[in-house]
């Protein structure tokens, strides 16, 4: 496996987590998805304001984007004959491009969502017991807190260990699982580092600066 090919599984990621489901969904009313709501491209702010049908679809595409590049990582791996390992590794890198091109999608001006759902996607081919465990906490402490904002922030800080963790248990594979932990820590970052962008870009624009 070259840095080549790691660059091509990237491309690839990124080329696909960009898909604007949301943006399409939107542009299916008439209505650009920057301009409702909370102004986020993603499955939450369809659902409150184009309707829920629209929202579950585009909550789908934008868990398959995450899936379908971990999986095109994986089947780049295999037809360029590499190790499991290697394969891994070209999956995970996928994975997180497609959560970077969601949130800065290069078919809508580098807008994007917060990527979650694109998360989650990302971690069903390579480590599901990591991505499963994230899932479940960050819908209990949203439960708990009744916002959403806690309950992601407290999710993506503990992210990584969860995923250590959870891999661990299901498949003791020391390498699979800090391969996987690695992974979830880009992803954590991303996610952070957009929810931020995006808080600042609210304030300023309350603010009027």
């Amino acid at each position: 496996m070259s840095g080549f090919d790691l660059v091509a599984a990237a491309a690839f990621g990124y080329l696909l987590g960009g898909f604007p489901s949301a943006a399409l969904a939107a542009k299916l009313r008439g209505v650009r998805i920057f301009e409702v709501g909370s102004g986020n491209m993603g499955a939450m702010n369809t659902a409150r304001n184009l309707g829920l049908g629209l929202g579950l679809a585009v909550l789908a595409a934008d868990i398959a984007k995450g899936a379908l590049a971990a999986l095109l990582g994986l089947a780049m791996g295999g037809l360029l004959g590499t190790s499991p390992d290697g394969a891994t590794a070209l999956a995970l890198i996928a994975g997180v491009a497609a959560v970077v091109g969601h949130a800065w999608s290069p078919y809508v001006g580098f807008r994007g969502g917060k990527s979650l759902a694109t998360a989650f996607g990302a971690s069903l081919p390579v480590y599901l017991w990591g991505g499963l465990a994230g899932l479940v906490m960050i819908v209990a402490l949203a439960l708990i807190f009744r916002r959403a904002e806690p309950a992601t922030w407290l999710t993506l800080l503990v992210y990584p260990l969860l995923i250590y963790l959870a891999t661990m248990r299901a498949t003791s594979d020391q390498e699979l699982a800090f391969a996987a932990t690695t992974s979830g820590l880009a992803i954590a970052l991303v996610v952070a580092l957009k929810h931020l962008s995006l808080w600042l870009e609210t304030r300023r624009s309350r603010t009027g600066d």
